[in-house]
């Protein structure tokens, strides 16, 4: 750093000085004057004497004068000067050495070292020892006339005077001195002060973890601490000299650094950042301030570089960056990628779309079967080369995503403004893409080729003008479901018929959830009877009475609870509805059985035994009377919990039945196992029985394995006499239910109605 030096002291007390020159003006004004006027007094008259005194003290008056003016110099060598000039002539006048006027020239000595200096007081020395000399020279040889005493007056005027001068000179020479003395105390304690802190901030620089380096005007480096040195690897020696460009600044483009040179020119402080290179070659990224140093009149004499490094920030901005729009797995885009890139697509909001893009919704067929036989790592393999294969198609515009699991998805960009041709390139392109799947796929560690198709839901994007990103991909989504639905391995665009039944089974799944706990249920019942017309039981059906739209249908809202967690609500609402129906005198008296349809969902509980041995004992319903239907598939996807649950409910009395027989995955194997009581024929069945011969052998076969087994069996769907006729010739024990013997009809309707005395 540039060292700072202090401005000398003046070599004079202005305050001091003109208080000595006004003392001296006006005592040798008023002294020469009175002397002169003393003198007037002598016998014989000395006209001389008395002309030099007043003459002397015209030139006191004169420095009077100029101070008043503020012209203090000009004052001091009036006084001195001009006093010297006239005292030497009086001494000339009065004796010379021997006469009484010499006491005037040490006087003088004294006052011009205080209000002249040095070099004028030296030079006045000198004249007035030469005064001395000459008269000595004239007093030898007698030229000077004897020294006069004789006024006393005029001696003890001029003594005063003298007197007067010298005290008044020390005095304040003295003040003067103990006020200095004061100043460089207070002085050095200032520097002591300022020293402590310059040390200090010299030990805060060369200690700052932040590297600080100053340079002079041209850039060349003047000083460095510690960090710079510590962070970029040179030698101090190395650095010093040095320009910032070569070494602290070398990462610096040249329109960055003209900008650079262009702010500091203003008198700016310059910030940025900066990628600059340590000896080694090694990259640091540095937060950047440099900033002029101005001296006390504001001179701009070096600069100063601040810089703090940031690498290992921008590293961690950058990894929350990746991690935040890229997926860890395959490095592909992720979703918050891919909403961004649609909003960015859609333009702006309210204008009309000028161009069409496409968004493809991408899942893997049977993936998780893929993962479970082989692993989650050869899952997560499976993943990255289906990343690779894609990538390898995938045109340079446009952008592939890995939205969630094994789902990816696809933005073909700018397919132009006809959307029939936009969404036929968006097919075609999906083709392809299920084209490349299907070719095997390597991967390492796996000694099989793996093949996956997929299934793909395209729609176009934006559609309107208010069209967002989530109703894209909504739409995606839902043509995607329609395309796995079909089958797999197959491509499906959404179809604006298809987004209005999604809302309305949004509407109805959100509507259904109020009705269930708002008392909007009702119970219907259906009954069952034998061949010879009495009833046995009845079969609950729920619907649901909207206070808006009236009686749901049953397919409109029961397909929606089962897509969601609504069809165990709804389903623990029947169940214990239906208890207390069987608890009314009318089941009881009649021994009428009351048959209830379980959902998967319900009878998968853990607690689903037990919730039901709760509701009987609330209700008081006879368990011997109720019948539990479940179909096939809910047996066969986890038959040996379904076995001990049947067992369980058996052993509370309850029957359990296979409803919807034939139409599922049951063998006779399965069927031997199971702890039922009943099944039920489809009504698929019934309706062509007596008319087409291969589902009447189907039912002939059923009810032969009814008969072997020991199972009671009720027949769905018997609309007419002949298809009752077709089932009593084959089972004279058969169970009817259908709209031949009545439709479902209100559980208080029903209970009424057969509440009458046989």
């Amino acid at each position: 750093m540039p060292a700072v030096v202090p401005s000398s002291p003046p070599e004079r007390d202005d305050a001091t000085t003109e208080q000595l020159v006004r003392v001296g003006a006006w005592t040798v004004m008023l002294a020469g004057t009175t002397i002169a006027a003393l003198l007037l007094l002598d016998r014989p008259l000395s006209w001389t004497q008395v002309l030099l005194n007043l003459g002397a003290g015209a030139m006191g008056g004169l420095a009077v004068f100029l101070g008043h003016l503020q012209r203090w110099r000009q004052a001091a060598l009036v006084l001195i000067w001009g006093v010297w000039a006239m005292v030497s002539v009086v001494a000339a006048n009065n004796g010379g050495l021997r006469g009484p006027n010499l006491l005037n020239f040490p006087v003088l000595i004294v006052f011009s070292g205080w209000i002249l200096g040095a070099r004028p007081t030296l030079l006045l020395t000198g004249a007035t020892g030469g005064l001395f000399l000459f008269f000595v020279w004239a007093d030898l040889y007698d030229w000077l006339p004897p020294a006069r005493y004789s006024n006393r007056l005029a001696y003890v005027a001029y003594l005063g005077a003298i007197l007067a001068v010298t005290a008044a000179a020390t005095l304040l020479s003295r003040r003067s001195y103990l006020r200095r003395v004061q100043e460089a105390r207070l002085t050095a304690t200032n520097l002591a002060a300022v020293d402590a802190e310059l040390r200090k901030l010299q030990r805060a620089v060369e200690q700052s973890p932040e590297s600080i380096v100053i340079t002079d005007l041209e850039g060349r480096i003047e000083y460095v601490n510690a960090a710079f040195l510590s962070r970029t690897g040179y030698a101090r020696d190395e650095a010093l000299g040095q320009l910032s460009a070569q070494i602290s600044s070398n990462g610096l483009a040249p329109a960055q650094r003209q900008g650079l040179c262009d702010t500091l020119a203003r008198g700016d402080n310059w910030a940025g950042e900066q990628v600059n290179r340590r000896k080694d070659g090694a990259e640091i990224t540095e937060a950047v301030v440099v900033a002029p140093i101005r001296q006390t009149d504001g001179r701009v004499s070096h600069y100063v570089e601040l810089k703090q490094d940031i690498t290992e920030r921008k590293r961690a901005a950058d990894e929350i960056h990746r991690l935040a729009h890229f997926d860890g797995l395959t490095s592909l885009p992720n979703r918050s990628t891919l909403m961004e890139r649609l909003h960015v697509l859609r333009g702006r909001a309210g204008r009309p779309p000028s161009t069409q893009h496409a968004l493809l919704l991408l899942d893997l067929d049977r993936f998780t079967t893929f993962n479970d036989a082989r692993g989650s790592e050869m899952g997560d393999r499976l993943l990255c080369a289906v990343a690779l294969r894609l990538s390898e198609i995938l045109p340079p515009q446009d952008l592939l995503v890995r939205v969630a699991g094994d789902e990816f998805a696809v933005v073909l960009h700018g397919l132009g403004v006809d959307a029939s041709l936009a969404g036929r390139h968006a097919l075609a392109f999906a083709e392809k893409l299920q084209a490349a799947l299907l070719r095997p796929l390597r991967l390492e560690g796996d000694a099989q080729d793996a093949q996956l198709g997929a299934s793909v839901g395209i729609t176009l994007y934006p559609q309107t003008s208010d069209d967002g990103a989530h109703d894209a991909l909504r739409r995606a989504g839902t043509a995607l479901h329609r395309a796995k639905q079909a089958g797999g391995g197959r491509a499906a665009f959404f179809e604006q018929g298809m987004g209005e039944a999604a809302e309305q089974r949004f509407r109805v799944e959100r509507e259904l959830r109020h009705a269930i706990g708002a008392g909007e249920l009702r119970l219907h019942l259906q009954s069952q009877v034998d061949v010879s017309g009495q009833v046995t039981g009845a079969e609950v059906l729920v619907r649901w009475q909207h206070p808006r739209d009236g009686l749901v249908a049953p397919g409109v809202f029961i397909p929606v609870a089962e897509e969601s967690d609504l069809i165990v609500s709804l389903g623990e609402w029947v169940l214990a509805h239906a208890c207390a129906l069987l608890a009314q005198p009318v089941f009881r008296e009649r021994r009428l059985r009351l048959s209830v349809n379980l959902s998967a969902r319900q009878f998968r509980q853990a607690g689903f035994v037990g919730q039901l041995r709760a509701v009987l004992a609330a209700t008081g319903a006879d368990p011997r009377l109720l019948t539990l239907e479940v179909t096939e598939g809910l047996v066969i996807d986890d038959f040996d919990d379904a076995v001990a649950k049947m067992r369980a409910l058996a052993a509370l009395g309850v029957d359990m039945s296979l409803d919807d027989f034939g139409t599922g995955y049951s063998s006779l194997a399965y069927l031997k196992r199971l702890p039922i009581q009943e099944i039920k024929i489809d009504r698929s069945f019934v309706h062509e029985a007596p008319t087409n011969a291969d589902d009447g052998v189907l039912v002939e076969g059923i009810l032969s394995v009814a008969r072997h087994f020991g199972l009671r069996v009720v027949a769905e769907g018997v609309e007419t006499q002949a298809q009752a006729d077709f089932l009593r010739q084959r089972a004279p024990d058969i169970v009817y239910q259908g709209y031949l013997f009545g439709r479902p009809e209100p559980d208080a309707q029903w209970l009424a109605r057969w509440a009458q005395p046989a």
